[in-house]
């Protein structure tokens, strides 16, 4: 499998037969085309939200051009993350320890946003034939979030002493003392009861919000897939981060989903190749098949992202990698000694460098943004890489599956 994640902006600008083509070249399997993202908005047309373009359904387009390709189509919602819904609905905000609530973010335990996604999500895959759902954010977003008068009327009816955790939680982020910095994290390394049921109640909402969403999901019984983009952190051993932060535990959302996608965006956290194998491995232990998501975006490079794929191959479990984000990407296409360069991006590329063992050649150029050039190159090259006059941008290496 080789998946990309998708944001609509792509089809709108650049048509969705453009875009599915050069999928169809670089041989993606599967497009997590944004369907409703951060803003609240829906890239199909539905009464229920507003729509990314009022005068085009982008997700029928998307469909239409994917499948006509053999390329599946998964639509993927930013779960907890809706603008709209909480500037109509201010009580269903996120609230903050101490600022209040939050001006984007919904709360997953807020009944009434469960409901509409539920709406959402039902009239989506009565009208579309799409082959999966894809949910992101079913999460809470950092620990000093989720903490509104019915957040602490649930914590405390599930045994959390609030007073307790209420001083770790000052001590962590309030303190001036540099010790302190570490201390509800460690709490619960330590094995701190209360500090434990804090993290189990906010898995509680979290497992409760994904599997009521799986349920709608699953009850429209036309086999459509399930998949969850899940932050890294909680495919390794160390959990007090995840849990607490996030509630996103993966033993409890593996039973859920068909595939876990862990974002193991390497330049993001400063680690390298062998930490995403880590992660990988971390994820797949959980017994449901793995789609690692890889960092090809700003911060990347033509070789982190092939030592970041590489780095996946031949794990059990494992089916393949996918990449944030298409669009945000050089795309290079070898057929022969040709290698075709596409370049989505805002600014020009100005510069080429091609490498296959101790051979290197950079090659001058200007591609404009929605521009293919073709390059005659001396040697079939095991890597490319892409400049912006001094600036390296990432790029990914295909074989041009319609050429090659």
């Amino acid at each position: 499998m080789l998946g990309v994640w998708m944001w609509p902006e792509s089809v709108r600008r650049r048509g969705a037969e453009s875009v599915f083509a050069l999928c169809r070249r670089a041989g993606v399997t599967d497009v997590y085309f944004l369907t409703k993202g951060l803003a609240g908005t829906a890239a199909f047309l539905t009464p229920l939200t507003p729509p990314v373009d009022p005068e085009r359904d982008l997700l029928r387009e998307a469909l239409d051009a994917a499948h006509g390709r053999g390329i599946r189509l998964h639509a993927w919602f930013t779960s907890a993350s809706d603008r709209r819904f909480r500037e109509e609905h201010p009580a269903s905000a996120l609230t903050h320890y101490s600022k209040g609530p939050h001006n984007d973010v919904v709360s997953i335990a807020d009944p009434d946003y469960l409901g509409y996604m539920r709406s959402v999500l039902s009239d989506l895959t009565a009208r579309y034939e799409v082959d999966g759902v894809h949910l992101d954010y079913i999460r809470y977003n950092h620990l000093i979030y989720g903490w509104s008068e019915s957040d602490r009327t649930r914590m405390t009816s599930r045994g959390v002493d609030l007073g307790h955790v209420g001083k770790l939680m000052e001590d962590t982020f309030y303190s001036d003392d540099p010790a302190k910095k570490d201390a509800i994290f460690q709490a619960f390394r330590d094995g701190d009861e209360d500090v434990l049921r804090l993290a189990e109640s906010r898995r509680a909402d979290v497992l409760s919000f994904a599997r009521a969403l799986a349920e709608t999901v699953r009850s429209s019984d036309k086999g459509i897939s399930l998949s969850a983009a899940l932050m890294p952190e909680g495919a390794f051993d160390e959990l007090a981060f995840s849990d607490l932060h996030y509630g996103q535990h993966y033993a409890d959302l593996a039973p859920l989903m068909d595939c876990l996608l862990p974002m193991a965006y390497s330049r993001a956290y400063g680690k390298g190749g062998a930490w995403v194998r880590e992660a990988a491995v971390g994820t797949a232990k959980h017994g449901v098949p793995v789609l690692v998501g890889v960092h090809a975006y700003e911060g990347a490079t033509g070789l982190t992202l092939r030592e970041d794929t590489a780095s996946c191959e031949g794990i059990p479990g494992v089916e393949g990698v996918c990449l944030f984000r298409e669009g945000a990407s050089v795309w290079t296409f070898l057929r022969g000694r040709s290698l075709c360069v596409f370049n989505p991006l805002s600014t020009p590329v100005t510069a080429l460098r091609i490498t296959a063992g101790e051979e290197t050649v950079r090659i001058p150029c200007r591609i404009e943004q929605d521009e293919e050039q073709e390059f005659s190159v001396p040697f079939r090259p095991d890597s490319v890489q892409a400049f912006a006059e001094a600036r390296e941008v990432c790029a990914a290496l295909f074989a041009d599956k319609d050429g090659d």
